[in-house]
């Protein structure tokens, strides 16, 4: 078992370093692991995969706030409209998925997290990352009905132009053992978390808490209140 688990951390590695690639030259990378080119080239190309020390070594590197936080961070673009981007953070899925990691370790594992929850579109591709990097079930809250004949919970959402929308939730999707962690992907004035935890809590189930990409401004702060959001990036 710890020989399987040691040759997943290296090939882990492996796939960081390739992800990593399309950001930075051989030379670059290492000066930040302190490896030499040729190898590093050979691990990115599949001729050899990192000894476990070196693996190690890597991952704690990268796990490193200063590195990891700030190299995302580098990935989101705020346009002059004022569209917050968050879709280059996808071109890296297993550095995303570390940081999700750390949070989850350092906020929710205590919390018995059953299911992840979001609310199509924009937080699918994030939830997904999520549900994977946990291991655990993804419910998807929808703008529409699937079928007439599925029974759901549905709420209003008031959108950002002040159009009012239902949004639905499948009744056996939830259970009121559940512990759910709600994920988004920005958050302004927190509507959609509010909303998305009351058709929760209409199936009897808990929120423990929402994991959300970014916050912009502090309005959401005056209406999520009794949730535990945490930011990856505080916009």
């Amino acid at each position: 078992m710890q020989k399987d688990k040691d040759l997943r951390l290296r090939l882990t590695v492996v796939d960081l370093l390739k992800e990593l690639k399309n950001s930075f030259t051989y030379k670059e990378l290492s000066k930040i692991f302190n490896i030499q080119e040729s190898l590093l080239c050979r691990y990115v190309n599949g001729a050899t995969i990192p000894s476990e020390v070196h693996a190690k070594e890597i991952l704690d590197k990268l796990k490193s706030k200063e590195f990891l936080t700030k190299f995302l961070l580098n990935k989101i673009v705020i346009h002059e409209d004022g569209y917050i981007d968050t879709s280059g953070l996808l071109f890296y899925p297993n550095l995303l998925k570390i940081l999700i990691e750390i949070y989850y370790h350092r906020f929710f594992e205590t919390k018995n997290i059953t299911k992840i929850v979001t609310v199509a579109v924009n937080g699918i591709p994030f939830a997904t990352l999520t549900a994977e990097a946990l291991a655990k079930p993804l419910v998807i809250i929808k703008k529409h009905k699937d079928s007439i004949f599925i029974d759901y919970i549905d709420e209003s959402l008031k959108e950002s132009d002040g159009v009012v929308t239902s949004i639905f939730l499948r009744k056996d999707y939830i259970v009121k053992s559940d512990k759910i962690l709600i994920i988004d992907d920005v958050i302004r004035s927190g509507k959609t978390i509010i909303t998305a935890s009351k058709l929760v809590k209409k199936a009897g189930a808990d929120v423990v808490g929402a994991l959300v990409i970014a916050t912009v401004g502090n309005e959401w702060t005056r209406y999520i209140n009794n949730i535990i959001v945490k930011p990856l990036f505080v916009l």
